[in-house]
């Protein structure tokens, strides 16, 4: 053998286990590992192999461990240099704009003076977050890694940086969300000296980048601050299993800052296995949920088994399409890599891939990838896959060169998009400014209508949008009743056992049960889809009648309650038909990310603005449209052996029943319920928001209205002048 074998490194700085741990795994005693740790000599062939198959390694790698090297993983750094001096710009930009915006507030209404109409004052906070909009959109792009607990996640991260941070072995580790970030994105209230965060907190609680800080000054979830070594002491099943019951259901984050090359364009998310135990599989998609980008890993000789499926379903109908616009390929912030490469032929590679992109099609209905658009087939799918090994350099290096590749892509897609972002914000809020202005002077001159008549008018469009969802509830059960009737009918059963050509083995079983699920799923969206879009096309016509009547006193009724119902649908947590009005607002088109929105325009300052203003923000977070439902039944379903002639019709029997004993039906109808009880709530909610807003609207008078008006117009003066010398500015 080359080289010499140290087993304390080994031990610490490879597979990452303390001194009992791996006494355990060796089967001896604390005293013997010491031994052979402080003298070689003890370690015997036989103590070299069993060492190397207990560890999953050969005998040759072990004695070249000392010696092995990983070159760091880096982008273009003309395009790192691109967006470090746009954030640059952006942040002096804003500086600058924020002190003439004061400077003109002091000279036009005094040093204290607060704003009255509301509409200046919205007016005069969003223009105060023009700069931070834009470095929202720079913010560097997060990747997440996901796959099971067995598929080297850590180990590929290890890689790209070029040096162990992350603890690795061969059964499951991670436990926690681990952040890994470049070391000059380290909050300034962390000692020169750490590197790394740990907090801990409950569901609720989003925990990221942005508000890491803050959570170090209040120091109220933070459970410790040091080196590299809080992610093995923190980060790993050991630590959270030992939590206490009160704890079990809160989160363990962990940032670490380090100084590694591809970290000055991105940002790393390491997950947790996915079917190491439930909680791990609620972690690692909450995880994935906070990124821009996703990796799935699955070990090679194993590829995508049946448990991957539905993890794999669930991030491609939830990721961004954002990045694949202006010709950029489909998928083009996943991957999926076949990781431990070496241990099949390079002939078979492709052929492995092959088979899991059918088996994955198979359960999945024959228009799935049509509903994304027109350039999404099963064609582009395969091509996101890649092989991957840590020990094989070759292996990986098409796998590498598509991720840097992909990585400045999405770099450069934030780059010009936040150039256009700067454009069109600056655009929207002239013309804001102007709409704010006509309809200030006009309501100087309004005349004042009958309080009674004003009353009468909020009852009655709520009456009108109630009857109107119950309505729709009512059709959306009756249309799902009758589907599912159809569908689960054994000739129906039967008829798709042949077309998908299922036989009568346990592994064709499961897949027409997750098949069954995704065909009911879909069913279901359809519905509620199509059941929303005429709700809110008939929503659209009763709200432009009852704006048409405040027409005269220029109170907005449509922006209002479009506001109004965005603020009361997130801060309620219920969206029902809503969803598909918010997603046709303006410059939005089929996009939208409800559950981040409010997070996203209040750490803007738009939440709350003008529609133009808040249209902008969401397009530049991206996301699409989804339904998204709670019901899951694959686990409590059994594929039955059934054997002889006829086994499809008594299998479908079976699986009828199963469904049946399960109640799906009944727990998808309780779904349409909630989903149209949402709708009401949220009617309610929001047209009781509307008229606390109208009577706020009718307090506001004329003299108030007169002695802000020249501070509006100076600040659209200013905004004038900033879209004249934004060139030289900004871009």
């Amino acid at each position: 053998m080359n080289g010499e074998f140290d087993l304390n490194y080994f031990r610490e700085e490879i597979i990452k286990m303390d001194r009992q741990d791996f006494a355990n795994l060796m089967g001896i005693e604390m005293v013997t590992l010491k031994a052979w740790e402080e003298d070689p000599d003890n370690l015997t062939m036989r103590i070299y192999k069993e060492i190397a198959t207990k560890t999953d390694y050969t005998l040759e790698q072990l004695f070249s461990f000392k010696n092995q090297i990983y070159l760091p993983w880096e982008l273009d750094n003309t395009i790192i240099e691109e967006r470090e001096k746009l954030l640059k710009t952006a942040f002096e930009n804003e500086q600058i704009f924020e002190k003439s915006l004061v400077k003109v507030k002091r000279e036009e209404l005094g040093e204290e003076t607060e704003l009255n109409v509301a509409e200046v004052k919205e007016y005069f906070e969003e223009l105060k977050k023009i700069g931070p909009l834009c470095r929202n959109v720079l913010n560097k792009p997060l990747v997440a890694f996901v796959g099971g607990s067995d598929a080297g996640k850590s180990s590929l991260i290890n890689v790209i940086l070029g040096e162990n941070i992350l603890p690795t072995a061969f059964q499951p580790m991670t436990a926690a969300i681990n952040y890994v970030y470049h070391i000059s994105d380290k909050p300034t209230n962390i000692g020169e000296d750490d590197n790394t965060v740990v907090v801990r907190s409950d569901h609720k609680l989003v925990v990221n980048i942005s508000n890491l800080q803050e959570m170090i000054e209040s120091d109220e979830y933070i459970v410790a601050i040091g080196q590299t070594n809080l992610i093995r002491e923190y980060g790993l099943n050991k630590y959270n299993e030992e939590s206490s019951e009160e704890k079990s259901q809160e989160l363990t984050y962990i940032f670490t800052f380090i100084d590694a090359p591809i970290l000055t364009g991105l940002a790393f998310i390491d997950t947790p296995g996915i079917s190491a135990n439930e909680k791990d599989n609620q972690t690692a998609l909450r995880a994935y949920q906070y990124a821009d980008v996703t990796i799935y890993l699955s070990q090679m000789a194993s590829f995508l088994r049946e448990e991957d499926m539905a993890f794999i379903k669930q991030i491609i109908d939830s990721s961004s399409r954002e990045f694949d616009q202006a010709g950029q390929a489909p998928f083009n912030n996943l991957l999926f890599v076949g990781s431990h490469a070496d241990s099949v032929g390079n002939s078979d590679i492709s052929e492995i891939f092959n088979r899991a992109v059918a088996r994955f099609l198979n359960v999945q209905t024959s228009t799935y990838f049509a509903k994304f658009g027109p350039t999404y087939s099963p064609q582009a799918f395969r091509s996101r896959f890649y092989a991957s090994d840590i020990k094989n350099i070759q292996l990986s290096q098409a796998f590498k060169q598509v991720f840097i590749k992909m990585m400045e892509n999405i770099v450069r897609f934030k780059i010009n998009q936040c150039k256009v972002l700067y454009r069109s914000t600056i655009e929207e809020m002239i013309v804001a400014g102007k709409q704010i202005e006509l309809r200030l002077t006009a309501r100087i001159n309004s005349p004042v209508t009958k309080e009674s008549l004003k009353k009468y008018k909020f009852q009655q469009i709520e009456e009108e949008l109630l009857r109107l969802s119950n309505a729709k509830k009512e059709v959306s059960i009756k249309d799902f009743h009758s589907v599912y009737t159809k569908m689960f009918a054994v000739n129906s059963i039967e008829e798709l056992i042949k077309k998908k050509e299922f036989k009568n083995k346990q592994e064709d079983k499961k897949q027409l049960v997750v098949l069954l699920q995704n065909m009911v799923d879909e069913t279901l969206q359809k519905i509620l889809t199509e059941n929303s879009a005429d709700f809110s096309s008939k929503m659209n016509g009763s709200i432009k009648k009852f704006n048409d009547f405040f027409y005269s006193e220029n109170f907005d009724f449509t922006n209002l309650f479009i506001k109004s119902s965005t603020g009361v649908a997130t801060s309620l947590g219920i969206y029902g038909a809503f969803s598909v009005l918010f997603g046709s607002l303006g410059n939005l088109g089929g996009y939208i990310l409800v559950t981040q929105m409010a997070g996203f325009l209040s750490s803007v300052g738009l939440y709350g603005g003008t529609v133009s203003g808040a249209a902008t923000a969401i397009s530049a977070i991206g996301g699409p449209l989804t339904l998204a439902l709670a019901v899951i039944v694959f686990s409590g379903l059994v594929a039955f052996n059934i054997f002889g002639d006829g086994w499809m019709r008594k299998y479908a029997r079976q699986v009828i029943k199963q469904f049946e004993r399960l109640g799906v039906e009944q727990k998808y109808t309780a779904e349409i319920v909630k989903y149209w009880d949402d709708t009401a709530k949220v009617t309610a909610e929001t047209i009781k928001k509307v008229e606390e807003e109208y009577a706020q609207h009718q307090r506001e008078t004329a003299q108030t209205i007169q002695a802000e008006m020249p501070f509006l117009q100076e600040l659209m003066q200013l905004v004038e002048s900033y879209r004249i010398s934004e060139s030289k500015k900004v871009l």
